[in-house]
């Protein structure tokens, strides 16, 4: 079976998407997220332990990476809201990342 080529705007919106799950893996333990609620600082670790999840998914072109990103941004930008938080900002990376996966979904593959 041929592997599947991944596109260069896949990569890079991977590389960017890392980028962004690293920088915030110390915001787990942030003062503000603990003072939110005992629970606040499992639940923001465990978004980004699926949005991790997913990315490999997407560098790998696999469908089910797309599937995972676009529920742990909802749940995210939900959770956001809920928390006052959000802003307006909050939305460009998961929106290029979920419309960039979307133009390239045919090319994914469905197994594991």
């Amino acid at each position: 079976m041929k592997e599947k080529v991944r596109p260069v705007a896949i990569t890079i919106i991977c590389i960017v998407a890392f980028a962004f799950v690293i920088i915030g893996f110390p915001n787990i333990f942030s003062p503000f997220i603990k003072k939110l609620g005992i629970g606040y600082p499992a639940l923001f670790g465990t978004i980004l332990a699926f949005n991790f999840i997913s990315l490999v998914g997407v560098w790998h072109m696999k469908k089910w990476g797309a599937y995972i990103y676009l529920i742990t941004a909802m749940i995210n930008q939900s959770l956001l809201l809920l928390i006052n938080r959000w802003v307006f900002t909050d939305i460009i990376v998961p929106l290029l990342f979920i419309s960039t996966t979307y133009y390239y979904y045919k090319q994914m593959d469905n197994n594991l």
